[in-house]
């Protein structure tokens, strides 16, 4: 399992996450980039300077969503269950259709889920449906998924093993 790091390159750092059983651990700056963009040409020209790099993408609305899916050079979507603020009536608003699903499929897209959202999250419960309910999909239409800590913190760093319980528990809320 890799760890992401929305933290500067540190060997005690590296040193922690191998010792919480990470395999890989990558570091904002040296090993990808965190981009959050509202408008398309700004996205456009931030992942042109980060040639070389994973680019690790949070869009803000439905609209920059697919925009990233179809014409920008991202690797990593993440944070896909935050474009909605409410739910419908019906259903779940998780951020993610069948079509987006085949779209990120066609372009190599990876959907992203964070551990530290789930941490910092006010409404635990709707997140983790919201999650529950992007995983069902992903694994549907076979789009590729990484779930890691995307700690900003080292409070938010969590061993390789409860990551993975807590990625077993939402497999089976669905």
């Amino acid at each position: 399992m890799d760890n992401y790091l929305l933290l500067p390159h540190s060997q005690e750092l590296a040193v922690v996450s191998t010792l919480l059983g990470f395999a890989n651990t990558f570091f904002l700056g040296k090993d990808f980039v965190f981009l959050e963009s509202t408008k398309k040409k700004d996205l456009l020209a931030e992942t042109q300077k980060a040639k070389g790099k994973k680019i690790v993408f949070r869009p803000a609305t439905e609209e920059m969503l697919r925009f990233a899916l179809e014409k920008a050079n991202v690797d990593i979507i993440l944070g896909v269950e935050f474009i909605h603020s409410k739910d419908s009536l019906h259903y779940l608003r998780g951020g993610l259709d069948d079509i987006l699903c085949r779209i990120a499929v066609r372009e190599g897209k990876t959907i992203g889920f964070s551990f530290s959202d789930i941490l910092r999250s006010d409404k635990k419960d709707k997140l983790l449906s919201r999650i529950a309910f992007n995983i069902v999909l992903c694994e549907k239409f076979g789009v590729k998924t990484v779930f890691s800590t995307f700690a900003s913190t080292e409070k938010e760093l969590r061993s390789s093993l409860d990551l993975d319980a807590v990625w077993r528990a939402l497999h089976r809320l669905r």
